[in-house]
């Protein structure tokens, strides 16, 4: 006679809870030290727990848990961060800077991933990361792109490592070597560099002009992220020969957060609650998929994706400072 199964809670609570207690160290890091993204850093804490403690078959339910559910909730309420007005105010170049970045970024890491003989749900990882927000777009786009979880894990570690090169990079070749105006480096850096915490550190040390222009750019491109989720949910469905809805709850949800916050109904105090409760969501869920990742598994995945994601950046970088330089 089999024993029977756990409860669901006992089942979940030992990596929910520590995935819950990294976002809390995570969030206190990023408290501290502003430029240190809390995602990244909790996503770390995740790898290290799991490669130095092991345990990993014990924590994997709850750990899988935030890093899928949880995940989805924060996604959503990522929403409330933007609103229509906020993308209208950088204007018809903003706004052709964040789509040329997506619409260039994906293609282009897509076809060369193949070529690199990178597989597709990496590829596809990696050129979302770059394109449109970083670690939660490749978080995002895991359970579309089929990927497994060291292929999200090298995604993750690979666009989080240039999106910090690039954070150093833009300031010093923005000012010094090709002498931008405020506005065109707010353009270049927030159509260039990956996380939103990035390239806050890439254009608060230019000036407050280039801040500004460049955080809107930045959430224009993460509003980007439900068309992308979309049109891969179809275009995967349709290869698959599945139906259904392609549209999934958290994107719906995304939307609504943003039209929402587009009436002006809720107050600077609440969307600021808002805001901290998502970024713990989101570090939850990214400490979730870090206790997941086998170390070992990554080195396995070879060099190719590295070559593809930093020849993916620059690429963007340089596609992007040519539009800014054109539309100027």
């Amino acid at each position: 006679m089999s024993p029977p199964p756990k409860p669901a809670a006992r089942t979940l609570g030992p990596g929910l809870a520590l995935a819950a207690a990294l976002a809390l160290v995570a969030y206190g890091i990023n408290q501290f030290e502003p430029r240190a993204s809390a995602l990244v850093a909790a996503l770390l804490l995740g790898m290290l727990v799991s490669n130095v403690a092991g345990n990993r078959a014990v924590l994997a339910p709850g750990a899988r848990f935030a890093a899928r559910r949880v995940l989805r909730v924060g996604i959503a309420l990522l929403g409330l961060r933007i609103s229509l007005e906020l993308i209208g105010d950088v204007g018809w170049r903003g706004i052709l800077v964040a789509v040329a970045a997506v619409a260039f970024t994906l293609p282009f890491t897509v076809w060369l991933g193949r070529r690199l003989g990178v597989s597709p749900a990496l590829s596809l990882l990696i050129g979302a990361g770059c394109g449109i927000c970083g670690a939660a777009a490749v978080v995002a786009m895991e359970p579309i792109a089929d990927a497994k979880d060291e292929e999200a894990g090298f995604a993750l570690a690979t666009v989080t490592a240039l999106g910090t090169i690039a954070m150093l990079a833009l300031p010093v070749l923005g000012t010094s070597a090709l002498g931008l105006s405020d506005d065109d480096f707010g353009l270049w850096a927030g159509g260039s560099v990956h996380e939103v915490a990035q390239v806050v550190g890439a254009a608060g040390g230019v000036s407050a002009a280039a801040l500004a222009v460049a955080t809107i750019v930045k959430l224009t491109r993460v509003v980007l992220l439900v068309p992308v989720m979309v049109a891969t949910a179809v275009i995967k469905g349709r290869a698959g020969g599945k139906r259904g809805n392609p549209v999934p709850l958290f994107v719906a949800c995304f939307l609504g957060a943003v039209l929402i916050r587009s009436t002006g109904w809720l107050s600077d105090e609440f969307v600021s609650h808002a805001t901290d409760l998502d970024t713990a969501l989101l570090a939850c869920a990214m400490a979730g998929l870090g206790l997941t990742i086998d170390v070992a598994q990554l080195r396995r995945l070879g060099g190719r994706p590295l070559v593809l994601g930093a020849t993916s950046s620059a690429m963007l970088a340089l596609v992007i400072l040519g539009l800014v330089t054109v539309t100027s």
